[in-house]
């Protein structure tokens, strides 16, 4: 009777609890240390477990992959082949397979390098060929790893590709329009070095210049407005301000600035003709989202995360990454998955708890490592343990899975 009681208790505890937005099988072939690993997964959180050097942090690296960019790692497509396939004569790829559930049924994602001597990555949703911008389209993915722990340490730049990160949920283009804007300053630079430069191409490429200055910098603000507006309704009812300070974040520069009063177009307008007066001086500076500022502050004393302790920078960065979540999930109903490297190392039980309690309540599938699954045994829901170690190659069961020819 008791055992009958338990289970029923348990059957209602994780229906409760099942998630929105979840990955139900992922698969890796030749990615990193993993040759073939295979995981039939639950909805539920995962927490992955096992010593260093087991590949814990690999794996949350290839769901990174499964949206636009460079992962959690930022690494060369060429580096995340396995050392051993290398070494191996023959078609040397790497590969990413997963099946992805939400709202809308089930999408499979799939995304790898075809061939070394083509470095760069292709992807596949349902088997057909897809743009790396339309990955986002069908699932959002946001990460904290140990490393992003001294962002705010770091130099601008990486700032400013947190942001881009961050707002790339908004809009899927995104990180295209900063990857050719950054592409197209590199050409104008190249001409303007010439000993004779091409006015007609110059005027094409800083038209091109202008417009996605203000497609990139409005962008950001939007983000910005957005994560305000939130911060705004959970004022007085956000359990996890109690214990995570709430962050603010500022973009400072001239187009940011223009933006606020004045239309795009004529931002954009501005923006073409200091382009234009500064071909002659090449020491010149032009404004732009290259050269944006960042600052990110703790709302509640003012504080500037720059001149903070690392333990305070850690709960901002983890304040932010989930307020951007909740976001996603409120506003638009796409709730991140999240990914989580080390992330209850180093916090005291009080945070500990707190990050376990919103996390438990996210609406999406949340990705744990961990060197042992102690910290996590007062985990408020259910979450799906595995011992990464002794998996080998398949988790919960062996199953024919999809890769096609990625």
């Amino acid at each position: 009777m008791n055992n009958s009681i338990l289970s029923l208790k348990e059957n209602i505890f994780n229906i409760k609890d099942l998630k929105s937005f979840y990955i139900e099988k992922l698969t890796l072939r030749n990615f990193r240390n993993h040759k073939n690993l295979n995981l039939n997964l639950k909805n539920s959180s995962i927490l992955i477990y096992g010593g260093n050097g087991c590949g814990k942090t690999n794996v949350l690296e290839a769901i990174s992959l499964l949206n636009q960019g460079k992962g959690i790692r930022k690494a060369n497509i060429e580096n995340y082949l396995n050392q051993e396939e290398i070494s191996n004569i023959g078609h040397k790829t790497w590969g990413i397979n997963a099946d992805f559930v939400g709202p809308n049924g089930k999408t499979n994602i799939g995304t790898g390098l075809k061939n070394l001597l083509h470095k760069s990555r292709v992807a596949k949703i349902n088997s057909d060929y897809a743009p790396l911008s339309s990955l986002g389209k069908v699932l959002n993915i946001s990460w904290i790893t140990p490393q992003m722990c001294v962002l705010f340490q770091t130099s601008m730049s990486e700032k400013r590709r947190f942001i881009d990160r961050l707002t790339l949920s908004l809009d899927n283009l995104h990180l295209t329009r900063v990857y050719k804007y950054e592409k197209l300053l590199r050409q104008r630079n190249k001409i303007l070095m010439q000993p004779k430069t091409d006015n007609k191409w110059l005027d094409t490429i800083e038209s091109q210049i202008s417009e996605l200055s203000i497609a990139i910098s409005a962008r950001r603000l939007d983000l910005l407005e957005e994560l305000d507006k939130l911060h705004k309704i959970e004022l007085n009812n956000n359990s996890l301000t109690k214990h995570f300070p709430s962050a603010g974040i500022v973009i400072n520069g001239l187009i940011e600035k223009l933006l606020k009063v004045k239309p795009a177009v004529e931002v954009e307008d501005f923006m073409r003709l200091e382009l234009k007066k500064s071909r002659l001086d090449l020491e010149s500076s032009v404004s732009g989202p290259n050269n944006s500022s960042i600052e990110i502050f703790n709302r509640k004393n003012k504080k500037n995360l720059d001149t903070s302790s690392t333990g305070e920078q850690k709960l901002l960065l983890i304040s932010i990454i989930l307020s951007h979540a909740r976001l996603l999930n409120n506003k638009f109903n796409m709730a991140p998955i999240l990914l989580l490297d080390d992330i209850a190392e180093h916090l005291d039980n009080k945070h500990r708890a707190a990050l376990f309690l919103e996390i438990s309540r996210h609406q999406a599938q949340s990705w744990f490592t961990s060197t042992s699954k102690d910290a996590f045994s007062k985990y408020p829901s259910f979450i799906d343990k595995i011992n990464l170690p002794k998996t080998k190659k398949s988790y919960n069961g062996d199953y024919h899975f999809r890769y096609g020819d990625i």
